[in-house]
């Protein structure tokens, strides 16, 4: 039996996805492409492929919509959310099935430190691999907020998870940013809030997007500074005017460090963020292991869809 490259990904809006699945065609590797939404019609768990076909796995992504009707004798938003959560774990516990079940060797990233990663953890860790990172602080009131303003005239405030987009009841779409806080806002902030991701706003020059693949770099600096709705967050795209993108090389200093960060969570690709400020220091923000890395890829000429299908049939045939 020929074995297979197993790749998890969803059926829509997944374009790196589709172009490494016509790389892996072109270059004769026999693969499964699972997508969440297929989970719905598998008819046993003998569906589900096993670890004696798989040669090598790459977890991509997990559907995000689910092809599920439901309806209460009682309408409400909240239970339409309690609703979600619950359907949301119940798929957890199907879709991580393959997460024990295959080899934890055939895996890009191991799946499961990928699916429980942990902002907070990932920036001590950064800060231990020798990278430098914003002055973070998890708050819970206003107080704490002022007491740390006196130190830096600017914060800014974002998830302590993953930033997510919100529907409300009307059907209206609402994105999690990165947000500032200073002096001129402070009070629009409750006296008392649920524990926030607080850091230091830096002065930045340029960001840097950076697709970490199997020891290697490619990077890409994104020059959002001077565009108001991409200042703090380069993420609040600007369809009309966008940012600047150049193809970047990182100092070799970073590239370890980088390194390090990366081995120590067992990561063999990832997207990562980095900030350069106008004294040019390098600060580490965050790491997004299923990142997509198409905003890195085509701008730069750095085919690395055709890379990472040129990788996964080298880890398959070894």
């Amino acid at each position: 039996m020929t074995k297979k490259v197993l790749i998890l990904s969803q059926s829509y809006s997944e374009g790196t996805t589709d172009y490494v699945c016509l790389w892996l065609d072109y270059y004769g590797v026999p693969f499964i492409r699972l997508n969440g939404e297929d989970y719905f019609k598998m008819k046993r768990l003998t569906d589900i492929p096993e670890n004696e076909e798989i040669a090598f796995a790459w977890y991509r992504r997990k559907a995000a919509r689910f092809p599920t009707r439901y309806s209460f004798k009682k309408e409400s938003f909240e239970t339409h959310y309690l609703m979600r959560r619950f359907l949301i774990e119940e798929f957890k516990v199907l879709h991580s099935r393959l997460f024990y079940s295959i080899d934890k060797q055939k895996w890009l990233n191991d799946p499961i430190i990928e699916d429980n990663l942990n902002k907070l953890n990932v920036l001590f860790l950064a800060q231990k691999s020798g990278l430098k990172i914003p002055y973070t602080e998890v708050l819970t009131d206003k107080q704490s907020v002022k007491e740390l303003l006196r130190k830096h005239p600017e914060l800014i405030v974002k998830p302590l998870s993953e930033c997510m987009m919100l529907e409300d009841a009307d059907g209206g779409h609402y994105k999690m940013l990165t947000k500032p806080v200073s002096e001129r806002n402070i009070h629009s902030i409750p006296e008392t809030f649920f524990p926030s991701l607080v850091q230091e706003r830096i002065n930045k020059k340029f960001e840097v997007r950076v697709f970490y693949l199997a020891g290697s770099f490619y990077a890409m600096a994104i020059f959002s500074r001077e565009n108001k709705r991409t200042a703090s967050d380069f993420r609040n795209y600007d369809h009309k005017r966008p940012n600047r993108t150049v193809r970047y090389q990182l100092p070799d200093e970073i590239e370890s460090r980088l390194k390090c960060l990366m081995k120590e969570l067992k990561f063999e690709t990832g997207s990562i963020d980095l900030m350069v400020d106008t004294e040019g220091s390098y600060y580490f923000l965050e790491i997004n292991p299923e990142g997509q890395f198409g905003m890195v890829s085509y701008p730069c000429n750095y085919h690395l869809e055709r890379e990472m299908a040129q990788l996964f049939m080298q880890k398959a045939t070894t």
